[in-house]
């Protein structure tokens, strides 16, 4: 009898043990991202969303392009996308029709800020902000048009992020500006720019 019982508390030794061990391991594991959280923003002018139809490209929470058209000033999105992933957003204005005479201030701007989670949703550590150079400046009606292709151009975002996790942030392969192409394989371009993007 009294074997038995020594048995049983071995045996229940063990299973507590493995418990605590499996926990562990579980802990662990979540300490590794497994997706990306990214927020979105684009600002842009009044006089530009007066003269012109602003649509945001982003790269949604499936990995796909998705777009929107700014109603206001400033449009906003936040996306949780699972690793490896892609994040991008372009702005990109055409022109409702002829512009009135007058002067108008033309401006946008884009932010990503991404930052990766663990398999709780948790983040990792803060989030990084990337800018798209601010465009801005002031038309006669008769240059407003020319300007639009520049923005389209220009306030782009894109990054690729890899699964690999290394020490403090996870591999990340982009492009450049410049010469380099920073939306290589993100669907994220200026498709549909023009010298004047009517």
């Amino acid at each position: 009898m009294k074997n038995l019982k020594l048995i049983c508390m071995l045996l229940g030794g063990f299973v507590v043990l493995g418990s605590l061990s499996s926990c562990s391991k579980d802990d662990n594991d979540m300490t590794y991202p497994t997706s990306l959280k990214t927020d979105y923003v684009a600002t842009v002018s009044q006089q530009l969303l007066d003269v012109a139809n602003v649509t945001v490209r982003y790269i949604g929470a499936n990995g796909q392009v998705a777009a929107e058209q700014m109603s206001s000033t400033t449009w906003t999105k936040s996306v949780t996308i699972a690793l490896p992933a892609k994040a991008g957003l372009s702005i990109q204005p055409t022109l409702k029709g002829p512009v009135s005479e007058g002067e108008y201030l033309i401006a946008a701007k884009g932010q990503m800020t991404y930052g990766w989670l663990d398999g709780n949703g948790q983040p990792l550590r803060d989030g990084i902000t990337e800018y798209t150079p601010v465009m801005e400046a002031t038309f006669y009606a008769d240059g407003v048009g020319q300007y639009l292709g520049a923005i389209t151009s220009t306030c782009q975002l894109a990054r690729s992020f890899d699964k690999v996790y290394k020490e403090d942030e996870t591999t990340i392969v982009w492009g450049g500006n410049d010469d380099e192409n920073s939306t290589q394989n993100t669907g994220i371009s200026n498709e549909g720019a023009t010298g004047d993007n009517r």
